[in-house]
C-alpha cells in the first residue's frame, strides 16, 4: 500500500487579493459602503460650507431630523415585512397639532406633546387596522392615507405659523457641554440608538 502524499497548498497573501476598496474598508473596520457613504457625507458637507459658511453642524443636525425620525419610523415597518407611505403625512399632521396646541396653550406643553404622540400611536393602528381589516396590500392603504393625513394637516394648519415652548426649543437648540456637538444630533442619535436596540 502506497503512502498518501502530502500536499501542501500554498496560498497567495491575502492582502495580495483584496482589492484597494476592500483594504481601505478593511483598515477602517467597516465596509465600503459606509466609507462611501461617509466621503460623500464629507464632501457634500465641504462643499455646502464654501456656498454657505454660516451653515453648520448645528443646522445641518436640525435639519435632518424630520428625515431621521422618518427613516426610523419607516425601518421598523420594513424590517417587519411591510411598508408605510403615510410616514411623512402622519409627521406634518402631528408637527400641525402641536404647533396649534403650543400656539393656543403654551403652559399645557407637555401634556400636548404626550397627547401628539398618542395621535402618531392611533394614526399608526388605523393605518394598520385598514391593512389588516381590509386586507388591501399595505402599499395601497398607505399610499391612499398619505393624501388623508395630508388633508387632515391642511385642515389643522392651512397655513405655515403655529408656536412652540422654550423647553421645546432648547432641547435641539445649541450645543452640549461644548458647541462642537449640537444638541439635535444627540437627540437624533439617541431616537434612532433607542429604534436600533429595540430592533
Amino acid at each position: 500500500m502506497s503512502e498518501p502524499m502530502n500536499a501542501t497548498v500554498v496560498a497567495e497573501p491575502i492582502a495580495e487579493r483584496m482589492s484597494w476598496r476592500d483594504r481601505v474598508a478593511r483598515a477602517m473596520g467597516g465596509d465600503a459602503w459606509t466609507i462611501g457613504l461617509a466621503a460623500a457625507f464629507v464632501a457634500l458637507y465641504a462643499f455646502t460650507l464654501l456656498l454657505r459658511p454660516a451653515y453648520g453642524l448645528e443646522a445641518l443636525a436640525i435639519a435632518s431630523l424630520p428625515v431621521a425620525f422618518a427613516a426610523a419610523g419607516q425601518a421598523i415597518v420594513v424590517i417587519s415585512g411591510g411598508i408605510d407611505l403615510s410616514i411623512g403625512s402622519v409627521i406634518a399632521l402631528t408637527n400641525a397639532i402641536s404647533a396649534v396646541l403650543l400656539l393656543n396653550a403654551p403652559e399645557l406643553s407637555v401634556p400636548i406633546v404626550v397627547l401628539v404622540l398618542v395621535i402618531g400611536i392611533l394614526i399608526g393602528l388605523v393605518n394598520g387596522a385598514l391593512v389588516v381589516l381590509s386586507r388591501v396590500p399595505d402599499i395601497v392603504v398607505t399610499l391612499s392615507m398619505l393624501f388623508v393625513w395630508a388633508g387632515a394637516a391642511l385642515l389643522v394648519l392651512p397655513t405655515p405659523g403655529g408656536g412652540s415652548v422654550q423647553w421645546l426649543d432648547d432641547l435641539i437648540d445649541g450645543g452640549f457641554i461644548v458647541d462642537l456637538v449640537p444638541r439635535a444630533l444627540l437627540v437624533m442619535l439617541a431616537i434612532v440608538g433607542l429604534v436600533w436596540m429595540t430592533l
